[in-house]
């Protein structure tokens, strides 16, 4: 373990090459492999209900968006080497915990069916999966979002960042890929 503590300081680029290695793993390839999986296998999931593959939010948004704004958010996380208390991480877990069952319990009472849930309030298993993977990112970008106000309080001018901009603009084309995804925006 400290030996690859000390192979990530030494390269920064390591640790950002993991951060957006591991997002793309969890956000979109396990979603991905799973609809890949029950296509090969003529499930009738993969043919009754739409799947990661046929959502333009999973395969720009899930494979390059997210897994972008988790690289420019640890990079001006490590720029700032702030250390946060435990409430500040708790706040944003908790934040990401209600607003992940805000969106899951909107999906099941407005019956926006897929395969991740195929009848309202039940989700497959791999609905579990991409709930526990909204949680962690959400829960990341409040993180995120409370250390820029924190450092915003103590100085101002130290939030003019690009890497900021960069996880608003990304943040943003990512939102819209969703609505549009659902109806929202035509």
């Amino acid at each position: 373990m400290l030996r690859t503590v000390a192979h990530v300081e030494q390269r920064p680029w390591l640790l950002l090459a993991l951060v957006f290695a591991i997002t793309c793993l969890f956000g979109f390839i396990v979603q991905a492999a799973g609809s890949v999986w029950l296509r090969w296998q003529a499930d009738p999931i993969a043919a009754n209900y739409r799947t990661t593959l046929s959502y333009t939010s999973a395969l720009i948004g899930d494979a390059v968006l997210i897994p972008l704004v988790n690289v420019f958010i640890v990079s001006q996380l490590s720029v700032w080497r702030r250390r946060p208390h435990v409430a500040e991480v708790a706040g944003a877990m908790l934040g990401g915990a209600l607003i992940t069952g805000f969106v899951h319990l909107y999906q099941a009472a407005n019956a926006l069916l897929n395969w991740t849930m195929t009848q309202p309030y039940r989700w497959s298993g791999i609905g579990y999966e991409h709930a526990a993977f909204m949680f962690a990112e959400i829960s990341l970008v409040l993180f995120f979002w409370g250390q820029v106000a924190m450092i915003a309080k103590e100085n101002p001018r130290a939030i003019l960042s690009h890497r900021i901009a960069f996880v608003i603009l990304c943040g943003l084309a990512f939102l819209r890929l969703v609505f549009t995804d659902y109806g929202y925006f035509s």
